[in-house]
C-alpha cells in the first residue's frame, strides 16, 4: 500500500535496529512507526518497566537501543501503529502549542465556526475559588487572544460541552448553591438557560460530558468527578449514569450504570446507531480521597441501540463491548470524526481507533513533559486539544474531522 523507507537509529556507532518505516513523503522528525515486527520491540532486552499512567516510550528500559527509539518516539508528534494512519492524518499535518497555561485540568471545548472562538473551560482545584469556576474562556483562533467570560447568569463549574444548532450546550457539577444542571448558552449574549437539573426530583451527581445526536436529543454523563473533588456539599445520590434527555419534551431516562467505574466521556457514531463510553473509574477525581480505586476501570465501551418492532431507535443499549483499553493512563473526552474514526484524549496523547476491531491506529502528541490532553473538538481538517499545559492546534488533517450536521 505504502512506498516505504526503514529509517535506523545508530548509538556509539551500532544499528539500534527498525523503528520507523514510514511512507515517502512523510517528515520522519514528526513520525515514528511503532510495530512489533521490529524484534526489539517484540521482545525487548534486559529489563523494562512502566506503570499504566506512563506512555509506553517513557518506560524504564536497560537496552540502550530501545531507548533510542523511545527518544524518536517522545521527539515524534505522530505515532503510527497502523498504516491506516498515515491515511487519516497525512503528510502535511502539524502540531503547534497555541496556549501555555498552567497544569491544571481545562476541557469542555466547543469550536464556534460562525464566530472563529473555541470555548472551553478550567475545571476543579487547585484552580478558581477553592476549585469552583463561574467563568469560562473563549480563544479567537485567528488572533489566539485569549478572553476569561461570564455568563448571563454565572455559570458555575462547566464540565462538558456540544456546539450544535447555534448554541454552546454544557454540562456543570453544580456550585456552591446550585446542583449540576444541563443549559444552553448564547455564544453572542452569553446569555444562558437551564434545561434540567434533576431526575424526577432526585439531584444529580456531577455532570461531566455530553453529547447529542441529529435530532438534537441528549447523552449525559453524570459522574463521581465533580463529587470526588468537592464542588458541591451534598452526598452522590446515585452510582455514576449515562441519561437519555428527548430534546423536545426534555422526557429522561437512564441508558447504563457504571459500577465500579465512572462515566465519562461519550460520543456517538455518525449514524447514531452506536454509543461510546469513557470509563475512567481509575481516575483519583472520582472518588474521595482515601477511597480505593479497585480494578482500575480505564475502559472504551460500545453499545448499539435497541430498534423496535417497527425499527425505530429505541432509547435501550444493547450489545455492550470492549472496545479497547487506552495504552496508557484512560481516555477522557472521547469524540467521532465524520468517518467514524474514534478519537480519544488522555495521558500525553490523542489516540485514534478503529470503532469496529478496536485496534488503536496511532497517537497524536502534544509534546509530554506534564502536558495531558483531556478534551478535543474538531475543525475541518483540523482539531483543537485542550488539557493540562495549554490548548495545541493540529492543522492540514487529510481527512475531514466535523460532524456533517451542526
Amino acid at each position: 500500500m505504502f512506498s516505504k523507507h526503514v529509517l535506523y537509529f545508530s548509538l556509539a556507532r551500532l544499528a539500534l535496529g527498525q523503528l520507523d518505516a514510514i511512507p515517502t513523503g512523510f517528515d520522519t522528525d514528526r513520525w515514528a512507526w511503532w510495530s512489533n515486527e521490529d524484534p526489539l520491540l517484540a521482545v525487548i532486552p534486559g529489563q523494562f518497566n512502566r506503570t499504566l499512567w506512563d506512555t509506553s516510550s517513557a518506560a524504564n528500559v536497560s537496552d540502550e537501543r530501545v531507548q533510542a527509539i523511545n527518544d524518536h518516539v517522545n521527539q515524534s508528534s505522530f505515532v503510527a501503529y497502523d498504516e491506516r494512519f498515515f491515511d487519516i492524518i497525512g503528510p502535511k499535518a502539524t502540531v503547534e502549542q497555541l496556549q501555555v497555561l498552567p497544569f491544571q485540568v481545562h476541557e469542555a471545548s466547543c469550536y464556534i465556526p460562525e464566530t472563529g472562538q473555541l470555548f472551553f473551560i478550567e475545571w476543579g482545584p487547585p484552580g478558581g475559588v477553592n476549585g469552583s469556576h463561574d467563568w469560562q474562556y473563549l480563544l479567537d483562533v485567528k488572533t489566539n487572544d485569549l478572553t476569561r467570560i461570564q455568563t448571563n447568569p454565572p455559570t458555575w463549574n462547566v464540565h462538558g460541552c456540544v456546539y450544535q444548532n447555534g448554541k454552546l450546550h454544557v454540562v456543570t457539577d453544580g456550585g456552591p448553591d446550585e446542583t449540576p444542571y444541563l443549559a444552553t448558552i448564547d455564544p453572542y449574549t452569553l446569555e444562558r438557560k437551564t434545561i434540567l437539573n434533576n431526575y424526577f426530583e432526585q439531584p444529580f451527581i456531577s455532570f461531566n460530558d455530553l453529547e447529542l445526536d441529529r435530532e438534537g436529543n441528549y447523552y449525559l454523563t453524570d459522574s463521581y468527578s465533580g463529587w470526588g473533588r468537592s464542588l458541591h456539599p451534598y452526598a452522590a445520590p446515585t452510582s455514576p449514569t449515562v441519561y437519555f434527555v428527548n430534546g423536545t419534551t426534555l422526557r429522561i431516562k437512564p441508558l447504563t450504570f457504571l459500577y465500579p467505574g465512572n462515566a465519562n466521556g461519550i460520543t456517538l457514531s455518525p449514524d447514531g446507531k452506536t454509543l461510546y463510553l469513557a470509563d475512567t473509574g481509575a481516575s483519583d477525581s472520582s472518588q474521595k480521597p482515601g477511597v480505593r480505586r479497585d480494578n482500575y476501570p480505564r475502559d472504551l465501551w460500545a453499545w448499539d441501540f435497541a430498534t423496535s418492532s417497527n425499527g425505530e431507535k429505541l432509547p435501550l443499549l444493547t450489545n455492550q463491548r470492549l472496545i479497547s483499553r487506552a495504552i496508557q493512563y484512560f481516555y477522557d473526552g472521547i469524540r467521532v470524526s465524520r468517518n467514524g474514526w474514534l478519537f480519544g484524549a488522555g495521558g500525553e496523547t490523542v489516540d485514534v481507533l478503529d470503532p469496529e476491531s478496536g485496534w488503536t491506529l496511532g497517537s497524536i502528541r502534544v509534546g509530554g513533559g506534564g502536558n495531558d490532553p483531556v478534551n478535543i473538538a474538531f475543525g475541518k481538517h483540523e482539531m483543537r486539544i485542550i488539557g493540562k499545559g495549554g490548548v495545541w492546534h493540529v492543522k492540514n488533517i487529510r481527512e475531514r474531522l466535523d460532524k456533517r450536521w451542526t
